[in-house]
């Protein structure tokens, strides 16, 4: 085992020159072409070599330093670091950077779905992990771009106290009813959410939607967690969409707040990419299979928040036992992004 070992670290070094030439998507092409046991003997070698991998997301400190630990627990000898962004400006960092011709990122994780749109400007390097097997259709691309590692839904939230059970919504058009007239209230960049519901509904009838809830009067709050804290707390009798984890978790501490059983259900999904040009290849692919894999997905599961892959269940698999959940096209909203943003201020004014 020694000597093999030996000669794999051996057939790594020598082919190294020729690796440095290549793109990134060539040399872990090249790696993915191997049998299983080889190719991950290779991988560990070449990601020891470099040493180290660096993340850009959109995830709390916590819950990222607690992928980062677990990823250094199972390879100590490449150091893990993400660096966390809020909102777009992830975004806008990795475009300034590519621009600049100074990628500093090796991985993109993110709920940004407006990433999606850096794709067709080459930004992400294709890789496909064998973790990706155990994703279902509509949680990856089919040419290995990204893949979803962890979601959330989409719901409508409403304080207990003050609207009975039987008030809650069902349907989405009961959000227009006169009864919740200004006593609504919304993230103020909902872009996802607006932008499932026309997809959904039809661009004329979706929009048509849009204004009509507008009329509604709804307030904008920024932050998910935000609104829902403010809902539990009475400012507002419901939330129009927010994070189901954001509601399970204030419900779970005693707050009166719960989800209406509007169906169907949306996932809010997170993404994960290579980075094209990354610094550190092939440590990155490692990240990726790690996240992906069962242990890193258990720690997703560990943040309150939805695993993606398909052994891990959810701690929210029993509150949604009879709801139907449906993958948004993901690709169609994350390149029409930045047009959805501007139809959503242009129709809720209060967004801004």
């Amino acid at each position: 085992m020694a000597q093999r070992l030996a000669l794999l670290i051996f057939l790594f070094l020598a082919d190294l020159p020729h690796l440095c030439a290549q793109s990134t998507e060539a040399k872990l092409a090249w790696l993915e072409s191997l049998p299983v046991q080889e190719r991950q003997a290779r991988l560990v070698e070449a990601a020891k070599s470099e040493g180290e991998i660096v993340a850009y997301g959109n995830l709390d400190v916590a819950a990222a330093k607690l992928l980062d630990d677990g990823f250094m627990k199972k390879y100590p000898f490449v150091k893990a670091h993400t660096v966390r962004f809020s909102g777009a400006a992830i975004i806008n960092r990795v475009e300034s950077e590519t621009r600049a011709g100074k990628v500093s990122s090796d991985v993109i994780d993110s709920g940004q779905l407006g990433m999606l749109a850096l794709m067709d400007r080459k930004m992400a390097a294709r890789y496909v992990s064998p973790q990706r097997q155990f994703y279902r259709d509509g949680f990856k691309d089919k040419d290995g771009s990204w893949t979803v590692y962890m979601t959330n839904v989409m719901v409508s939230a409403y304080n207990t106290r003050l609207v009975k059970k039987e008030e809650a919504p069902r349907v989405v058009d009961d959000l227009l009813n006169p009864r919740w007239k200004g006593k609504l209230a919304m993230d103020s960049q909902s872009y996802v959410w607006f932008g499932t519901m026309v997809q959904q509904l039809g661009e004329e009838a979706g929009l048509r939607f849009m204004k009509r809830l507008n009329e509604q009067g709804p307030r904008h709050v920024r932050g998910r967690r935000l609104l829902s804290q403010l809902v539990a707390a009475g400012e507002f009798d419901m939330a129009i969409e927010t994070n189901l984890n954001s509601v399970l978790s204030l419900a779970g501490q005693g707050a009166p707040l719960w989800f209406a059983p509007i169906r169907p259900l949306f996932y809010s999904p997170s993404l994960v990419y290579l980075s094209q040009n990354a610094p550190h290849p092939h440590a990155a692919a490692l990240f990726i299979d790690y996240l992906l894999s069962e242990d890193g997905q258990r720690i997703v599961a560990s943040t309150n928040r939805m695993p993606a892959h398909a052994k891990v269940k959810p701690a929210e698999a029993q509150v949604l036992e009879g709801f139907e959940i449906r993958v948004p096209d993901l690709l169609d909203i994350g390149r029409r992004y930045d047009a959805i943003g501007r139809q959503y201020r242009e129709i809720f004014a209060g967004a801004r």
